[in-house]
């Protein structure tokens, strides 16, 4: 892909993000960039090695003798996917069809840049970028073509990390003939931050039938209406390095509001859509009811009270909340829920805990356990589902979270299906990989970075009990707004990040 803007430096690394941005690959579909990056492995003459996954690994030798062992380098090719819907471009992320944008960062449209074909900043204004994880992979495509190479590499490229990091659970090192007992992650989003732990985290599905009537047989009013309500406008973001900034969860909220109009009118819940993936907080959810025509004005009146109290709440961390409500005449055949199960549905709902759920108390800036209620879905004569993405520390953790939302769940006779996920990442403040990672950035930088774990799922956690023995650190270039509409990377952090992990594999030489 050719940008209207002039390409940063190091061109080399933007040149081969560029053409990764062209190339389709979402969560659970990323076969066009495994052959993408393995036709590059070959044409430079790279031993190149899948496993029964699709994880791809490119062995690429030191440029002169060397006794040293190869450092493992390893980003994921994933990304999440979304577009906004009624974009003036066509644009979809799924398709690699990904609109980009140079410029500064615009306080006022915190997912639009102001213009500047020299500015520090390129995004995607209607769509995800793929910056996470694709600068990674691009600034190891651009590490294997240096004329000097210290240190042998095995450039790792796992897949599915975004939507349950099947591709590290399934990961096999004889395959792909992994040796390397030190791993360099580049999938932290903060130039100045060495990431030695993370959380772990699995999914909680809620599946629950209910019991389906024809409004015109049903015992409520002879007159029905249909409310179709839908919040957005929302921020959205990363479920586990954001759950902190207290972002308003568009599906959390649509539940309280229904919540507040079936407590003065009878509602039957028709539909119901939210959120569109378990590791983003949803910012926007749509839900459509049955409720007495006589009933809607109060019911549109209680929704707008709703809407401005939460806009209070949340004014200082989000856009203003948008509430959108169409009334339409139910026709003789419509069908909903029974009185009794709409409003079972909308207390569990409501009832899941959603957001931060405990701190750790060693380090009460590290979130230690979390619940994203991150898609909702319900269809007429269909059963409905939420998926939670759960995050904790220690294993103790998850299953507090998981085992409180399986009770709520049983409360409305609803079945929950708790996934295996995928563990911790244990720091070790004592590695020789991070002694000289801290020790290159001072000496790079002038200063010491920061050293941290993250409320976040690193592939990291899978990598180290897959290869005994193994040491791992994660860095990278500043990534904002990832896993959102307007995710944006920063220019002169990319070339810091590049030069910073040249100069790590320099040491371990």
């Amino acid at each position: 892909m050719n940008p209207s803007f002039p390409i940063p430096e190091p061109k080399v690394v933007w040149n081969h993000f560029f053409d990764l941005v062209a190339v389709p690959r979402p969560s659970k579909n990323e076969g066009a960039a495994i052959d993408h990056i393995e036709q590059w492995a070959k044409k430079l003459g790279f031993v190149a090695k899948r496993d029964s996954v699709n994880n791809l690994c490119v062995h690429v030798p030191a440029s002169k003798a060397t006794s040293a062992e190869p450092v493992i380098l390893q980003c994921h090719v994933d990304i999440v996917s979304v577009t906004e819907d009624g974009n003036p471009f066509g644009a979809d992320a799924s398709a690699g069809k990904i609109p980009l944008e140079r410029g500064e960062v615009d306080p006022k449209r915190e997912k639009r840049l102001i213009p500047n074909a020299n500015g520090d900043w390129i995004n995607s204004p209607y769509t995800t970028l793929g910056a996470d994880n694709g600068i990674g992979v691009a600034m190891m495509m651009a590490l294997a073509e240096k004329q000097e190479r210290s240190v042998p590499l095995e450039l790792l490229f796992t897949v599915d990390e975004e939507a349950g990091m099947t591709g590290a659970i399934g990961m096999n090192p004889s395959q792909l003939g992994l040796t390397g007992k030190r791993l360099v992650n580049i999938d932290t989003e903060d130039d100045d931050e060495i990431t030695i732990g993370s959380a772990g985290g699995r999914d909680v599905e809620v599946q629950w039938n209910g019991r389906w009537e024809k409004l015109s047989q049903s015992d409520a009013p002879s007159k029905w209406s249909i409310v179709k309500l839908k919040l957005d406008g929302l921020k959205g973001g990363h479920s586990g390095v954001e759950i902190n900034q207290g972002r308003a969860n568009a599906n959390r909220l649509v539940a309280r509001i229904l919540n507040a109009i079936q407590s003065k009118s009878e509602i039957r819940l028709m539909d119901w859509q939210g959120g569109s993936r378990r590791n983003a907080i949803p910012d926007k959810s749509v839900v459509r009811f049955a409720i007495a025509t006589d009933a809607v004005e109060q019911a549109q009146q209680t929704a707008k009270a709703m809407v401005e109290s939460l806009d209070r709440l949340y004014s200082q961390r989000d856009n203003p909340i948008q509430l959108h409500i169409e009334v339409s005449e139910c026709s003789l055949d419509a069908e909903a829920l029974s009185s009794s199960d709409s409003a079972a549905w909308i207390r569990v709902a409501q009832g899941i805990p959603t957001g931060i759920c405990e701190m750790t108390p060693e380090l009460p800036v590290l979130v230690e356990a979390s619940c994203n209620m991150a898609i909702i879905e319900l269809a007429t004569n269909k059963g409905g589902r939420i998926i939670c993405s759960v995050r904790g520390t220690t294993p103790e953790a998850l299953s507090d979270v998981s085992d409180s939302i399986v009770a709520i769940a049983g409360l409305a006779n609803a079945t929950t299906t708790v996934a295996d996920g995928y563990p911790g990442w244990k720091p070790h403040l004592d590695s020789p990989l991070l002694q000289a990672a801290v020790k290159s950035y001072e000496k790079l930088f002038g200063e010491t970075p920061k050293v941290h774990a993250i409320h976040a799922g690193l592939e990291c956690g899978l990598l180290v009990e897959k290869l005994p023995g193994l040491h791992a650190i994660s860095l990278g270039p500043t990534i904002k707004g990832n896993h959102a509409v307007g995710e944006r990377v920063c220019i002169s952090s990319v070339a810091k990040s590049y030069r910073y992990v040249e100069a790590i594999l320099e040491s371990l030489s």
